[in-house]
């Protein structure tokens, strides 16, 4: 037994860890928990995107199908799946699992049905996937730690980062949607897209955290990509030579050694930006003015306001010395200062930005720059909790010319009332601190990468919902409608990039959104066979010359009209011409298809689609005006979680504080009445929405 290879004696980690191994052991495990919930909220937040790309790709409406299922699947499960699968990782780091090859790990092969084996040679591929992209990184932290197992006792399996590990622990973490193998399958396949494949700045930040906690590679020296340093083993950093520990803080976490989330490769601040800005600081033109203009507003005598902050800043900037201020003093707060400016002009430089909100967000400019000046970590910290719902916010306003007016006017309220919650008084901050903390060049370059990655971000999600939005109105317009290929090009590749355009510069209250809506309603009209009446050759050459006029003035090319349009005609002519081969079947076009909706209720099953609508409502981090009984007054928060065993739904200020509980009848009573409202649905969680409304109406 000892013979083999992969057999580790047990009797190697009976001796009792020192503390300060133990405090890192537990930091470690923290860490990778919370990035590995990080990562696997980003894979449901992008779950409906893939999975509605798959579906666009599936060649019947079989697959289409189960690629909606799996996205229906997921909304309702992702809360338990999250759950247990960070549990299920925390047991498979603390402990390792059985050996491949024994009883306990293949569960009797022969025995399992053949869905079971389907899924466990998924998760064995995902592992190998991971194990040949993160060779080089995996073998030196495996190196480490085994020396934390072997040579300090550390209460830890040594497998406790090996891909397989997380893998197998999602593979019981998917067990709890209780849906077939084909759907847990694809289920594996967005794991494997938008987990697996962007684990290296996790790997990347564990392999530093034991670097600098002083783990030193229990490897010899020779693998992949290895550079021989110290003697494996040694003391840790915590550790005294003879096992006890010395009285240290316990070991820093990913976040506070790294400071941010490493920049994606694509974004790049422009070179030589971050140094002018940071060694010699001063504000923007944009900045500049929107501080002279806050100045402009006639001073409190008697106490130091935001006009006087701004007035003060506005002169730091241009080298002006203010009273109280040392040249450090003066230069860390501009150099703050011109940090958020940038952030806010990239925000304002979006052409999607409605104008009505312009005004809005310039206004929040220098209340989120005395966040910076009070806190260093607004700048460091890509997760501090102002700068994320800065950006939270800046992506609600770029969507909201898709939603009108009324949805413009409820986030121009939301903006107003969370720029009260996080203001700082200014005069907390008319004497900076002696030794206020001066931002370095490279910290700089990693505020403004992140930056373009939100802005990045924000402009996926537009189109994210836009794309949506269409498809579902041409879902609901078309259905019952027999949509044959030669008319798929005609409502796919004209028809809907054109209502696109026309959400994102007009808006859906503007003509050009309704005409295009009346434009698909003759052509669904024309192509129903039981409406002859609708496709004389007088209608059908106006309805052409119309079209064709639409779509070039949104810049379509013109041989692309002219194919789709011959195509629709030809469809045409097969209906008033029976008998032909290729009828136009009723198989609706994979971009016609929307993300799948609660279906109407029943009598009998009225309660279960109660609480299914509740749970598409109230998902985390989803923004309300919520009426509180106890105040009797309208309040934004954040959906916090709906408890449906507990038959109530949570909410919660920005920053988590001032739990509000709300039982699910007093909720659907306060939707019923509009005394709450919730804001940015989408559009699934709308209509499902509508359709309850419209029935208890």
């Amino acid at each position: 037994m000892n013979g083999n290879p992969k057999v580790v004696s047990l009797l190697r980690g009976k001796g009792k860890p020192a503390e300060g191994t133990a405090q890192l052991v537990e930091t470690l495990r923290l860490q990778v928990v919370e990035a590995l919930r990080e990562r696997l909220n980003i894979m449901f937040d992008g779950a409906d995107d893939l999975l509605f790309e798959f579906a666009e790709r599936a060649t019947n409406n079989q697959d289409r199908r189960l690629f909606f299922d799996t996205m229906r699947a997921v909304r309702l499960d992702r809360k338990n799946m999250t759950t247990r699968f960070c549990d299920n990782y925390s047991k498979g780091f603390d402990a390792a699992f059985p050996v491949p090859g024994s009883r306990e790990a293949d569960g009797e092969l022969s025995l399992q049905k053949n869905e079971a084996v389907e899924l466990d040679i998924a998760v064995s591929n995902m592992a190998a996937k991971a194990d040949g992209l993160y060779k080089t990184t995996l073998w030196d932290i495996g190196g480490r730690v085994k020396t934390l197992v072997e040579n300090h006792h550390a209460p830890m399996s040594i497998d406790a980062l090996a891909p397989l590990t997380i893998c197998r622990a999602f593979r019981s973490a998917a067990e709890t949607l209780n849906v077939g193998s084909d759907v847990e399958l694809v289920v594996f396949k967005l794991f494997d897209r938008l987990v697996i494949s962007e684990l290296a700045d996790l790997y990347f930040k564990a392999l530093n955290f034991l670097k600098q906690q002083g783990v030193q590679s229990a490897h010899s020296g020779y693998g992949p990509g290895h550079v021989p340093s110290a003697r494996p083993g040694g003391t840790l950093r915590g550790d005294m030579p003879n096992g006890e520990a010395t009285a240290t803080h316990a070991p820093r976490g990913f976040s506070d050694q790294f400071g941010q989330t490493a920049a994606q490769p694509e974004f790049r601040a422009p070179a030589g930006l971050a140094a002018s800005m940071m060694t010699s600081p001063a504000l923007d033109p944009q900045s500049l003015a929107s501080l002279q203009r806050l100045s402009a507003t006639p001073p409190d005598a008697a106490a130091y306001s935001n006009a006087s902050l701004a007035a003060d800043l506005a002169a730091a900037s241009q080298g002006l010395t203010i009273l109280g201020w040392t040249p450090r003093q003066t230069a860390a707060y501009v150099q703050r200062a011109s940090l958020v400016g940038h952030m806010f002009n990239d925000i304002l430089a979006d052409p999607h930005l409605p104008n009505s909100l312009r005004v809005q967000f310039d206004g929040l400019r220098l209340s989120t720059m005395k966040v910076a000046l009070k806190d260093i970590a607004f700048i460091s910290d890509p997760d501090h909790p102002v700068r994320g719902l800065i950006n939270e916010l800046a992506t609600m306003a770029s969507t909201a010319r898709t939603g009108g007016p009324e949805h413009q006017a409820r986030i121009a309220e939301l903006v107003s009332q969370i720029q009260q919650q996080f203001d700082i008084a200014a005069e907390s901050l008319r004497k900076p601190p002696p030794e206020i903390e001066l931002i370095a060049t490279d910290q700089a370059e990693r505020f403004i990468e992140q930056q373009m990655a939100q802005t990045a971000t924000r402009r996926q999600a537009i189109v994210a919902k836009v794309r949506r939005i269409i498809a579902g109105e041409l879902h609901l317009r078309t259905s019952g409608t027999p949509i044959s290929d030669e008319v798929r090009p005609l409502l796919n590749s004209l028809w809907a990039p054109m209502m696109a355009m026309h959400l994102l510069h007009h808006g859906p209250e503007s003509a050009e959104w309704k005409q295009g809506f009346a434009e698909l309603d003759q052509i669904v009209a024309m192509l129903d066979p039981a409406r002859d009446d609708q496709r004389s050759e007088a209608l059908r050459r106006e309805l052409r010359a119309e079209l064709a006029t639409a779509f070039k003035a949104v810049g379509l090319a013109e041989a692309r009209i002219n194919d789709a349009l011959n195509g629709f005609e030809a469809a045409l002519g097969k209906l008033i011409h029976p008998g032909q081969p290729n009828q136009p079947s009723a198989d609706p076009s994979p971009d016609a298809v929307p993300p799948p909706v609660l279906h109407a209720a029943t009598a009998a099953d009225a309660t279960e689609n109660v609480t299914e609508l509740l749970e598409q409502l109230v998902q985390p981090g989803a923004w309300f005006l919520v009426h509180d009984h106890d105040r009797n007054e309208g309040r934004w928060m954040k959906a916090v979680a709906y408890y449906a065993g507990l038959d109530c739904a949570a909410f919660a200020e920005f920053d988590g504080s001032n739990t509000l509980l709300l039982k699910s009848r007093m909720l659907l009573d306060d939707l019923l009445v509009r005394r709450t409202v919730p804001i940015d649905l989408d559009p699934a969680a709308r209509a499902a929405l509508d359709r309850y409304l419209a029935r208890a109406a």
